[in-house]
């Protein structure tokens, strides 16, 4: 289980200061300069000094000083400066500095992209680059304890290739993620946009690369997702569930399935004899959710998050609101839901009522549920959605927001690598079901007893963590 994080949202705009190059005459001792494309002498790598103008700081818990952040950003800008300086300023390209810079699968992916994050095939033909202006921008992600964990880096970079009497313009907008790996800041995520001068000629060429990273594991990964029955002031787990979701991911084939267990399935509870499942949550703590689940489909459950009402409409608040489909008419007093057929923006409360509607959909408990896994897979269109619209830094609220209100045995640092991963599975492929069953009555309560079906999909999800349908 997790303490309770905090965000530390730090925008850090960078005036840059550009010196202007020096150059060596031919044979001046000492200089080691040797003739460029034209027939001039190379001129030496000019020095891209980005200084820091202005630090802001802001934290959902404690007051953070912009002087407790002089270190990390420090570090950060002069990753950056070391990136722009090999990639676009030496005479030649020194792939070991640059490609380490990057950490691990990103390593991996920049090797192939080193023609889109440099000056690529041109440098051979190019005298020297004069830096003409470079703007950075920083927000970091910091722990309860107000360390930074992350910084999402945006970049503008503007220079002139000059290749005798001929230039071009060398120009790279990026946006970078960073992670602080045995002491140092690497870029494990990249996408980067700009136009780098043509080889044969001193045109411009677009030049545009990105990477995201996955999960650590390519194996399928399964993630017990619980709604608690939890009323204001009550324990989360002092209760009942409400809901019950196991939220299968296959990182090789970029896909998640949502399977729904109805909460009055009647099941054996370890160590607490046979009783609807959500009593579980209230007989053990999430723990003992976990097991019971485990024991009942066969599925390993490598983690599981928890939340309850008011954690939930907090969540979908803090995210800006939800667009989900409704698809149907709703019209259900006693869940406060009164919503149209379509397209709509939830907010909190508007998602919490579509959520826990079952007096005025089709089937009941089991709609009710099927729509909750619809709001799951909202939630990641939504992500994918503020991604491609901004940057990488609009994770920034959703990993802060996670680490606040969901009580879970995910480290935000293994959150954050979730999200981070999110915009490579599709929504539009992600599949959604309830284990149906048939109502029943023993001892006097109204239970679900799962059927043949359900354990087919139990099965089905268990191999994979993907929901043929």
């Amino acid at each position: 289980m997790t303490t309770r994080h905090t965000l530390l949202a730090v925008l850090l705009a960078f005036a840059c200061a550009l010196p202007a190059c020096t150059s060596s005459e031919a044979g001046t001792p000492g200089t080691g300069a040797e003739p460029g494309p034209s027939g001039s002498p190379a001129p030496e790598t000019p020095a891209l000094t980005i200084r820091l103008g202005r630090v802001t700081g802001d934290s959902a818990g404690e007051r953070v000083h912009p002087a407790d952040l002089a270190e990390p950003a420090e570090a950060v800008r002069r990753t950056i400066e070391d990136l722009y300086e090999t990639a676009f300023l030496e005479p030649t390209l020194d792939r070991a500095a640059l490609l380490g810079l990057f950490s691990g699968e990103a390593r991996r992916e920049a090797t192939g992209d080193l023609g889109h994050l440099t000056l690529g095939p041109a440098r051979s033909r190019i005298d020297e680059v004069v830096p003409d202006r470079a703007k950075l921008r920083l927000e970091f992600l910091a722990d309860a304890n107000a360390h930074p964990m992350a910084a999402f880096a945006q970049t503008e970079f503007e220079a002139t290739a000059v290749s005798g009497d001929a230039n071009a313009p060398v120009v790279q907008d990026g946006e970078y993620v960073l992670r602080k790996i045995n002491d140092a800041w690497r870029i494990v995520s990249y996408d980067v946009r700009g136009r780098v001068p043509r080889p044969e000629q001193m045109g411009s060429a677009p030049a545009e690369a990105g990477f995201a990273p996955g999960l650590p594991s390519p194996g399928p990964m399964f993630v017990l997702v619980i709604g608690s029955d939890a009323r204001p002031g009550q324990a989360l787990t002092n209760t009942r569930a409400d809901s019950i979701h196991i939220v299968g991911v296959n990182p090789r084939l970029g896909r998640v399935s949502v399977l729904g267990i109805p909460r009055d399935s009647w099941v054996p509870i370890p160590g607490a004899g046979t009783n609807r499942i959500n009593a579980a949550l209230a007989a053990g703590g999430p723990d003992l959710l976990v097991r019971t689940v485990e024991r009942l489909t066969g599925i390993g459950i490598d983690a599981y998050v928890l939340t309850g009402f008011e954690g939930f409409v907090q969540l979908v608040h803090a995210i800006g609101g939800l667009q989900v489909r409704i698809p149907y008419p709703i019209d259900d007093t006693n869940a406060r839901a009164h919503l149209r057929r379509g397209m709509q923006h939830l907010t909190g409360l508007e998602a919490l009522a579509f959520s826990r509607a079952r007096h005025d959909v089709p089937a009941g408990d089991f709609s009710r549920s099927f729509n909750q896994g619809r709001v799951m897979i909202a939630a990641l269109a939504e992500l994918r959605r503020r991604i491609a619209q901004g940057s990488p830094a609009a994770l920034i609220p959703w990993v802060a927001a996670g680490g606040q209100i969901l009580r879970s045995d995910l480290s935000l640092s293994d959150m954050f690598e979730l999200l981070l991963a999110a915009p490579g599975f599709d929504p539009t492929k992600a599949r959604n079901d309830v284990a149906s069953g048939s109502g029943a009555t023993i001892g006097g309560r109204s239970v679900v007893v799962l059927g043949e079906r359900a354990r087919s999909l139990f099965a089905d999800l268990r191999g994979d963590a993907v929901l043929r349908g």
